[in-house]
């Protein structure tokens, strides 16, 4: 039963008709639908999830799982214009309608192309303010976009974001509310420089939802706090999975770097991908975790063994630096040589060392737990059954009132 599981989980992670418009050209050839001769007040742009785009994607079909939320906004306020952002939206191969490119890859290409398409809507229409919508896949790009603009880092200002709409995003933080940093918020902030009469009436309500995304690394909003809403439905492990499952999420950080069509290369690159994570999380260890003396040798660490090797297997985490290499390469002689001088510290240390594993068993206790595979035992289900839940009339209703008050304000 847990093989199944584990397939789903992969699964979660993975699945993730208006006016005429004139195609601005943008970086790299790179282009996104906009009339600037009848500049919307509301712009959307959408990031599907893995399988639902590829780099030919229409850029206007209301298709998927977004189409089922921004479609209805062009029939409700046919003065907003949008655009699907196109991108790979593979897997490694393993995704029907997805590339051969591996996750990672995908989600790069995603984040690349919504600030492009971010700069030309903004430079073809500086009056127009932008809506951000993604799912899945797309919800990780958006996540990372999103997150980069509410620190003043981002390709446009905080300003010029109305609304930010994530949906099973796997960096969805530990327990994280529906508006992200605002326990017990239902109506959204309004939009910049408007007074938010129509949306103050809108309600975006659901159950809270305990656990985080597979890669969940502590994403804060900043300045788009309160026009920030994160959607996950309960037994997803896309974007809720259990606290105490440390493997299964450093397992789901190197499938998305690997390449899975051909079984006997995919072996070879997660062999390769596992070889470097646990390189990097040694050397990372012996940097930091170990106390050297020339009479003492002690593992203090300063971050649990666990989170060691899930931020070593996270591809946006960047490898340790030659010099980091070297420094650990000469603490491990160091150590070694410490040990071989006084050997009675061999048994503290390997008391140290017991008690890091032990910890590392905890921190995958739910991977033992039953009742943890039999609530996730339909995730793949649940990832893909957003549209029934009943929650998009409101997103939709928020971002035409969005509209409507924008439009208001001009």
């Amino acid at each position: 039963m847990r093989a199944s599981v584990v397939r789903a989980a992969v699964a979660a992670l993975l699945i993730g008709c208006g006016a005429s418009l004139t195609v601005v050209p943008g970086p790299a050839g790179a282009t996104v639908p906009i009339d600037p001769a009848h500049c919307p007040p509301l712009y959307v742009l959408s990031v599907q999830g893995t399988g639902q785009s590829s780099m030919a994607a229409s850029p206007t079909a209301d298709t998927s799982v977004l189409g089922a939320v921004v479609g209805p906004v062009l029939a409700a306020a046919p003065q907003v214009q949008r655009a699907y952002v196109a991108f790979p939206a593979g897997f490694g191969g393993l995704v029907p309608g997805g590339s051969d490119a591996s996750y990672t890859v995908s989600v790069r290409a995603a984040i690349t192309s919504v600030r492009s398409d971010l700069g030309q809507v903004v430079s073809a229409c500086p009056g127009t303010e932008v809506a951000l919508a993604g799912y899945s896949a797309g919800a990780q790009a958006v996540s990372q976009i999103a997150r980069e603009i509410g620190a003043g880092r981002g390709p446009v200002p905080a300003a010029k974001v109305a609304a930010v709409v994530l949906i099973a995003d796997p960096e969805r933080a530990p327990g994280s509310p529906l508006f992200p940093g605002r326990p017990g918020q239902v109506v959204p902030d309004p939009a910049p420089g408007t007074g938010g009469a129509a949306v103050s009436r809108v309600r975006i309500t659901g159950p809270g939802v305990s656990g985080s995304g597979l890669a969940d690394d502590g994403a804060r909003y900043g300045a788009l706090a309160g026009r920030t809403v994160d959607i996950c439905a309960d037994g997803d492990l896309a974007c809720g999975a259990p606290e105490h499952t440390a493997l299964l999420r450093v397992g789901a950080e190197l499938a998305a770097q690997a390449r899975l069509t051909d079984p006997v290369a995919a072996l070879s690159s997660l062999q390769q991908l596992l070889s470097q994570a646990f390189g990097s999380a040694w050397t990372t260890v012996l940097d930091n975790d170990f106390r050297i003396t020339p009479t003492t040798v002690d593992y203090l660490p300063r971050v649990r063994l666990a989170q060691r090797l899930i931020e070593a297997a996270d591809p946006r985490r960047p490898s340790p630096t030659p010099a980091e290499v070297r420094a650990a390469g000469q603490r491990w002689a160091q150590l070694t040589a410490t040990v071989t001088a006084h050997p009675a510290l061999l048994a503290a240390l390997a008391g140290q060392l017991a008690g890091a594993w032990g910890q590392l068993v905890a921190d995958d206790a739910d991977l033992l737990t039953p009742a943890v595979w039999i609530h996730f035992a339909d995730t793949a289900a649940r990832h893909d059954s957003y549209a029934t839940t009943g929650r998009f009339p409101a997103l939709t209703a928020w971002l035409v009132a969005v509209a409507h008050d924008l439009e208001g304000h001009s």
